[in-house]
């Protein structure tokens, strides 16, 4: 019969519909098939919760590491913090060495901020890093502060908690992602020293999304992080771009955060770090600095969107004035 081999086909997608529809789509644990889902929900009330995906970007030397590290002491040291409060940390992923220097020259005797270098050498004769297993070792440490960040969720758990995320030099993560795609993706490197002969072209334009994908690899786990209550910070130095390549940049081109251009749609705040110096008229040499910093990006509190704050004052014969930035422990944000 010419319609029997039909009726079979759709009496066997009857049949598989029921085995779904029958199916837990989760493993079963003491015969409750959303015990997970029920124990995520209830610790979803009482879950730490924070917005702050925060890209902090300026030149060299206007502050941007130590508005976090100032904004992350001054709340530990609230007289309202709790003793399981007192014990969270600040991990800082170091690639400009920013954040160690910071911690050395002001906060010493905290060792609630710890510091990660993520940079992998070479083993070789070759001095260079070694791109690869940089960026394998970046993924396995923000792996790592992602797995603490749900597990402090749990009222039992016992053990490191996180406050926040800093990742300082994001331009940097993004060279690492351009040399792995060079290096491991394309395979038109060997090494991070080959890597840097731009001479050895990248064939197809396409061919940087790969670049791309690799650079929000973090972007991803930082979202994660940010859904688990910890604040997250990626701080970059500015470049004179319109996140275009090559002659594409001539002539339209602000000074905009350096990361992957993308990376403005991803963080729900910007802030801009600036200094303004003010010389003297016959000498020419700097009397007075006024370290500011400008929301760019206030997605979470429209009142800010475009404010400047000053953070820091240094004056010619005087004790430097730091204010910092209260918007980022205060609750402000």
């Amino acid at each position: 019969m010419a319609g029997f081999g039909k009726t079979k086909e759709a009496d066997a997608e009857v049949k598989a519909e029921k085995e779904l529809l029958a199916t837990p789509a989760v493993k079963r644990t003491n015969d409750d098939p959303f015990a997970d889902l029920r124990k995520e929900l209830d610790l979803m009330d009482n879950a730490p919760q924070t917005h702050l995906f925060m890209g902090i970007a300026g030149h060299d030397n206007t502050g941007k590491t130590a508005i976090v590290t100032d904004a992350f002491a001054r709340w530990l040291a609230m007289p309202e913090r709790t003793e399981q409060e007192k014990e969270m940390q600040l991990w800082i992923m170091d690639f400009e060495g920013g954040g160690a220097a910071n911690k050395s020259a002001f906060h010493r005797d905290n060792d609630n901020i710890k510091c990660f270098e993520p940079w992998v050498m070479m083993k070789n004769d070759t001095t260079a890093y070694n791109y690869p297993e940089t960026h394998l070792r970046v993924m396995s440490l923000t792996q790592f502060a992602n797995d603490i960040a749900k597990k402090q969720r749990d009222p039992e758990y016992d053990g490191p908690r996180l406050w926040g995320f800093h990742v300082t030099g994001v331009d940097l993560w993004d060279s690492v992602c351009i040399n792995c795609m060079r290096i491991v993706d394309l395979n038109i490197a060997k090494d991070g020293i080959e890597a840097a002969d731009w001479n050895k072209k990248v064939g197809h334009q396409w061919d940087w999304a790969i670049r791309k994908t690799r650079f929000h690899q973090l972007t991803g786990l930082c979202r994660g992080l940010v859904k688990s209550g910890v604040r997250v910070f990626w701080e970059t130095h500015l470049r004179l771009t319109n996140y275009s390549w090559g002659k594409n940049e001539e002539g339209s081109s602000t000074w905009r955060p350096d990361w992957e251009k993308a990376s403005n749609n991803f963080v729900y705040q910007i802030l801009i770090c600036e200094r303004t110096d003010i010389l003297d008229d016959d000498t020419g040499e700097v009397v007075k600095s006024e370290y500011t910093v400008r929301f760019d990006k206030s997605k979470t509190n429209a009142r800010l969107q475009g404010q400047k704050r000053t953070t820091l004052v240094t004056e010619t014969g005087k004790e430097p004035q730091w204010y910092g930035l209260p918007e980022l422990y205060d609750g402000t944000l």
